[in-house]
């Protein structure tokens, strides 16, 4: 059976205990650290991978989101916390669930569910079929075969979809490339991704995705793979 590294990071130390009882039941979780607060937990990872964090959000001097945010190859993530308004930002940086304390052992289970289902498949987290993503304040799924193309417009993407209306969503273009296979969304410019699969035309600087022709930049065309 693989085995998953955690750390678990919370300024409540009975939260951190409580916590590392759930991680030390599970066989296939290796807790590598318990930290108080998330800049321990940044200095960990600086030289340090683990292949999963358990984060409170609210800690002292910098808090768990906002940590996130800052590294760079974000393994899975399951916030902790006891605060309800946090949800629609843990999900814009895509964290596997978001657990309101007290937490049951069968909640944290739940969570840790699809880490076990990749354990057993060895499915990696870039073949599901789809994006959550925010939309007034609710997480909705996308899949990526309703998907013709999506703009960037500042920290916001519009996606363009196959049999709907355009949805804009708060996230970036950087974000949803980090977790998704890129032989069906591929970058063409620094303010467009597309649907391999929805491209009817192309020209030597150029795609159409249904009536539409957009530009591709010189750095992403040897990417385009057509």
């Amino acid at each position: 059976m693989s085995e998953y590294s955690c750390i678990i990071a919370d300024d409540e130390p009975l939260a951190r205990q409580l916590m590392k009882s759930y991680v030390e039941k599970v066989p296939y979780l290796t807790l590598k650290g318990v930290f108080k607060n998330a800049w321990e937990v940044k200095a960990f990872l600086a030289s340090k991978q683990v292949d999963l964090l358990l984060l409170d959000i609210e800690m002292p001097g910098l808090d768990g989101i906002t940590m996130v945010k800052s590294i760079t190859n974000v393994p899975y993530v399951i916030f902790v916390t006891a605060h309800r308004n946090y949800a629609v930002e843990a999900f814009e940086v895509r964290a596997l669930d978001y657990l309101l304390k007290p937490i049951s052992f069968e909640r944290f289970l739940k969570a840790i569910y699809p880490i076990e289902q990749t354990q057993q498949t060895k499915v990696q987290p870039a073949a599901l079929d789809h994006l959550f993503i925010s939309v007034d304040r609710q997480m909705v799924k996308i899949r990526f075969r309703e998907m013709l193309y999506l703009e960037a417009m500042g920290d916001y993407v519009k996606f363009y979809l196959a049999d709907d209306k355009p949805i804009l969503s708060k996230i970036t273009l950087k974000n949803i490339m980090q977790q998704v296979d890129p032989q069906i969304l591929i970058q063409i410019h620094r303010s467009f991704v597309v649907n391999k699969a929805k491209i009817t035309a192309y020209t030597q600087d150029k795609v159409k995705i249904a009536d539409v022709w957009l530009k591709v930049s010189r750095s992403y065309k040897a990417g385009l793979g057509l």
